[in-house]
């Protein structure tokens, strides 16, 4: 089992360099490139497009992210796309950031990169949503199926995520776009009929799961096959604050145990840049080599011939 972990909260800290040495010295073996979040708020709402995904800017950017995984031997085994997809009462925003999506499949073949996860579209406003679930359906199939004649050009699986909303007057958390799992397989698998082959999986984020109360293990059972990789983080079941493993409050060996019943081959990754960000730049090495330790633990009970969650199959 490859060990994965994002840039963002490396790279974009100490370095393309300096990242991609931490990282190896670390112990990973692929990274989850983060293309995510170059806007800003009032950008996505005004209809300004960002120049991040522009042929002259992009292109140098992943050359370099690109020939550093070479030099230190680290496979690019995911991207992140662009989110949120859909901008409520901001037509022009939404295109922006679908279209950037579009660009990020493009790229992805350019460097690689097998996989990219793309957040479904949802309306991140419970108090008065602006889509019912059909609509919100059929925005999301819309989309998804019309960017699978560049999947099959270039050659990428599109990992949906499970998402999660909330109040921000409340604070309160809610269900969002995927976080129920038969909408999940209907998602996958009607998307895979539509293209007549697999081109689109799933990627489980673990930290989403603990915000809903939601049970890893029986995620992974009920998606099989379909899972494709992995946000793996922990948090303190209010907040998604994107920490390592047995700082929150997550149920780990439910996740070690979910894995291996599926007899999961993917890779092990790692969506904790802000457990990085919560030391001085100096010591985002050190945090890197923690997360490693953490991950071949996991990994090492995930795919060990026998591991004591077996006794609870």
């Amino acid at each position: 089992m490859k060990l994965s972990v994002q840039t963002h909260g490396t790279t974009d800290v100490i370095g393309i360099d300096a990242g991609f040495a931490a990282i190896s010295a670390a112990g990973f073996d692929a990274v989850d490139l983060d293309m995510a979040y170059p806007y800003k708020w009032a950008d996505l709402e005004n209809g300004v497009k960002s120049d991040f995904y522009d042929d002259d800017k992009i292109y140098p950017y992943v050359d370099k992210i690109k020939a550093e995984a070479e030099k230190y031997g680290i496979e690019i085994a995911q991207a992140h796309a662009p989110a949120p997809l859909y901008i409520k009462n901001s037509p022009e925003g939404s295109k922006n950031v679908q279209d950037d999506v579009r660009k990020c499949i493009e790229v992805c073949e350019h460097i690689g990169c097998p996989r990219l996860v793309v957040h479904p579209l949802f309306d991140g406003g419970t108090r008065y949503p602006s889509m019912t679930k059909e609509q919100e359906y059929k925005a999301n199939m819309e989309f998804y199926t019309s960017i699978i004649p560049l999947l099959k050009k270039h050659k990428v699986v599109c990992c949906l995520e499970n998402m999660w909303s909330q109040d921000w007057k409340s604070k309160k958390i809610y269900t969002a776009v995927c976080s129920d799992i038969n909408e999940t397989i209907r998602y996958i698998d009607e998307l895979n009929a539509i293209a007549g082959e697999r081109l689109f999986g799933f990627c489980l984020d673990i930290g989403h799961l603990l915000l809903l109360g939601q049970d890893p293990c029986y995620w992974v059972e009920q998606l099989g096959d379909r899972l494709e990789t992995l946000h793996t983080h922990d948090n303190d079941g209010v907040h998604d604050e994107h920490i390592i493993p047995y700082m929150g409050c997550a149920n780990w060996e439910r996740f070690v145990l979910g894995l291996r019943k599926i007899g999961y081959k993917g890779n092990l990754s790692f969506e904790v840049a802000e457990f990085n960000g919560k030391f001085p730049k100096e010591l985002v090495p050190a945090a890197l080599n923690m997360i490693g330790d953490i991950g071949r633990y996991l990994a090492g009970r995930i795919t060990a011939e026998s591991d004591p969650t077996d006794e609870y199959r």
